[in-house]
């Protein structure tokens, strides 16, 4: 009704105007009629349409008046039925995506719970000396747990300062961490293998580095390089450290999980600290 109202409207001021076009006005009342409200609210519209042109602007019926109802009828069955197929198809098109939704979450926990047994069986099987390393792997487990729920949040576009949030947050309330530089959009690949990266680097960090004890910073600072992402990672220690004997499994994972996206990392260990350089590819 109010789509033929303001149709309506329009045909009164092309009549003060001086256009001879009786029902080009009412064509878009059909277009919304079909679109959102089906097949009998187009019909209706139509109706309506020609009544209010035949009774309000037509003064003595004759025969051009009658060829154009009878083109605009015919316009008017076209545009229902396109309009027809078109809200079926975004009907269709809203049931898959709340199917596609469905099937993320039930996925998205299923992940989650194989990663929390995972832990668990860690936890569990390893004892004694072993126990340390057990208690290694679940926590880069639960890193992966985070990226995971990071990159399949509610949130639309994921960037590497909510990742660097997300990894370094139990160290930044002392103010002893510090993020620098513009943020990016980061892919779902980039999220969970930078979420690794970033927890060994802080692990490490606090047990060995800067964030070990009172006194020590971790200055971050981001980059875009071209179409990829750079990350300087650069700790300030009060002690000096030393450079490991041998490349470990921590720093042979951070290696494949930039790999992984066509990254890599440059590692400098300074007498106040460690300083990385990181590269990557924040699309993937």
């Amino acid at each position: 009704m109010l789509a033929v109202a303001i149709s309506t409207a329009g045909r009164i001021g092309l009549d003060y105007a001086g256009a001879t076009l009786p029902y080009a006005t009412f064509y878009p009342a059909v277009v919304f009629a079909a679109l959102l409200g089906g097949i009998p609210a187009a019909i209706f519209a139509a109706w309506l349409s020609a009544t209010v042109v035949l009774v309000g602007f037509t003064d003595r019926p004759d025969h051009a008046e009658a060829i154009n109802l009878v083109g605009f009828l015919s316009t008017a069955a076209l545009i229902i039925w396109l309009g027809h197929l078109c809200r079926g198809a975004l009907m269709e098109l809203k049931r898959s995506e709340h199917a596609r939704e469905l099937l993320l979450g039930e996925l998205r926990h299923r992940v989650n719970n194989q990663l929390a047994l995972f832990q668990a069986i860690v936890r569990s099987s390893l004892s004694g000396e072993d126990r340390a390393k057990g208690e290694a792997i679940a926590l880069r487990l639960d890193a992966v747990a985070r990226a995971n729920s990071l990159a399949w949040s509610d949130h639309r576009l994921m960037t590497l300062r909510m990742l660097l949030d997300v990894e370094l947050q139990p160290y930044r309330a002392s103010g002893a961490v510090t993020v620098d530089g513009p943020d990016m959009p980061l892919g779902p690949e980039a999220v969970r293998n930078l979420a690794l990266v970033f927890h060994e680097l802080a692990t490490n960090a606090v047990k060995y580095g800067a964030l070990r004890g009172q006194g020590g910073r971790l200055e971050i600072q981001i980059a875009q390089e071209g179409g990829r992402g750079s990350v300087a990672w650069r700790e300030l220690g009060p002690h000096p450290i030393e450079p490991p004997g041998k490349e470990g499994f921590g720093t042979r994972m951070i290696r494949a999980s930039l790999a992984a996206i066509g990254g890599s990392i440059e590692q400098d260990y300074r007498d106040e600290g460690l300083v990385c350089r990181i590269r990557f590819d924040a699309a993937m």
